[in-house]
């Protein structure tokens, strides 16, 4: 019995080992193991993403006031003991830049491109989820993956509406889209912090240099 738990704990532990390491190989600037009862989750957090308003709560069926609730994601968490925590290093100059702010809050391309490079950063953490993701179900497990921002802008910047808040029906993206961290009432900095990442809030009104470094962070729960 004990040399059974024993290998057990050794498969595990080396499929963690994997899925950090798709993680990095996947474009993550780091990658570690957390424990599910180190997820912090916070009924503030999601309430900022209401009051105020961010422009795209109510518009993209994993933001505010749609998604996961409060209760569900404690629920969910509750059935985890471990996740993958990851996170993406991007550039401050589009990160932290009010005119690209403005962009994608009227739905507009800039002339330089910024707004596509902002995408593609965020776009690499929703990879980075589905590939954790993808290997682990190969492995048997049923993860569930939260990403960083909001699907509608990432994948469907083009499209008016939502489709699932429109018509109802299927996301257009199912195997991409997953909800934000922040919009699961995940406190993403306090967890940052207990880790020893330096991560820095940086808003619409933020410039370049204001912070030393930006970061988009994922997170996976596995098992």
């Amino acid at each position: 019995m004990q040399e059974t738990i024993k290998r057990v704990k050794h498969e595990k532990n080396a499929v963690l080992r994997e899925l950090c390491d798709i993680a990095r190989e996947g474009g993550a600037e780091d990658a570690l193991v957390i424990q599910a009862d180190d997820v912090i989750i916070d009924p503030r957090v999601r309430l900022r993403c209401m009051i105020a308003p961010c422009y795209y709560s109510g518009v993209c069926s994993n933001c505010p006031p749609h998604g996961y609730s409060i209760k569900e994601v404690r629920s969910k968490v509750s059935k985890y003991e471990k996740a993958v925590f990851f996170k993406v290093a991007a550039d401050q100059r589009y990160i932290s830049a009010p005119d690209v702010a403005h962009c994608l809050e009227s739905d507009v391309f800039d002339d330089e491109g910024a707004v596509i490079r902002v995408g593609a950063y965020y776009i690499l953490v929703y990879q980075i989820v589905a590939l954790i993701e993808q290997r682990a179900r190969q492995l048997n497990y049923d993860p569930i993956g939260f990403a960083a921002g909001d699907c509608k802008a990432v994948f469907c910047f083009y499209h008016p509406a939502c489709r699932a808040i429109k018509d109802k029906s299927k996301c257009r993206h199912p195997d991409l889209s997953r909800p934000a961290m922040e919009a699961a009432g995940m406190d993403v900095f306090a967890m940052a912090a207990n880790v020893g990442w330096e991560i820095y809030p940086l808003g619409s009104s933020s410039r370049p240099g204001d912070a030393p470094r930006a970061s988009l962070l994922g997170l996976v729960l596995v098992f």
